[in-house]
């Protein structure tokens, strides 16, 4: 099978490293070779953070290309557009999450956060497709902010992009977590690939 790539962007403290992970994981329990990379800001939290997650045969890097990613996961739409959206290739993906986590930068006061409407412009001048929705709020519905991931990875999984199924995601997220969380991270999952659905059809 020819690779596929996904690029993650967002900032410390959204859970953007564990979705890789969980990605990473899924792909090796669907026994697909992986390769995955992970880039830091300054701070642990409010800093930038990507991953890069490659799956396939003939993947000699876990650091891809400019313009190679199929997929560009944007937990932060300020940080999808400033970073990740120079991985994604012409036509990818861009599932992105509206909800607003000023990057250092803009709480410093040294820029000002662009309006929506400006970054979605931005990443339609790479791809058509473009899935926006409020992923935290889906969180928030699901139990807890800090599921925005799991939201994230329930619409990505829903994309039918992903070169295996719901079932093994499911399966890696039961194993992972908590089993104190794993019915609420479940749920997360579902409004995720609601969450899909529901953005296309706008």
């Amino acid at each position: 099978m020819n690779a596929f790539r996904l690029v993650i962007s967002g900032v410390g403290g959204q859970g953007t490293l564990l979705a890789s992970r969980l990605l990473a994981q899924s792909a090796i329990e669907a026994g697909l070779p992986v390769k995955i990379g992970e880039t830091y800001g300054m701070a642990q939290r409010g800093g930038p953070v990507m991953g890069h997650i490659q799956i396939g045969e003939g993947v000699d890097s876990p650091q891809m290309r400019p313009a190679e990613a199929d997929a560009l996961l944007g937990f932060e739409l300020g940080e999808a557009v400033r970073r990740g959206i120079t991985y994604l290739r012409r036509g990818g993906l861009a599932l992105v999450n509206t909800r607003k986590l000023p990057p250092v930068e803009v709480i410093s006061g040294m820029v000002e956060y662009p309006s929506q409407d400006s970054l979605l412009s931005l990443l339609k001048k790479v791809t058509e497709e473009v899935v926006a929705f409020d992923a935290t709020a889906l969180a928030e519905e699901a139990g807890d902010p800090i599921t925005t991931n799991v939201v994230i990875l329930g619409a990505l999984t829903a994309s039918g992009m992903l070169p295996f199924g719901e079932e093994t995601v499911v399966n890696v997220l039961r194993e992972s977590l908590r089993p104190a969380y794993f019915e609420m991270n479940r749920r997360a999952f579902e409004l995720g690939k609601e969450g899909y659905v529901k953005a296309l059809g706008n």
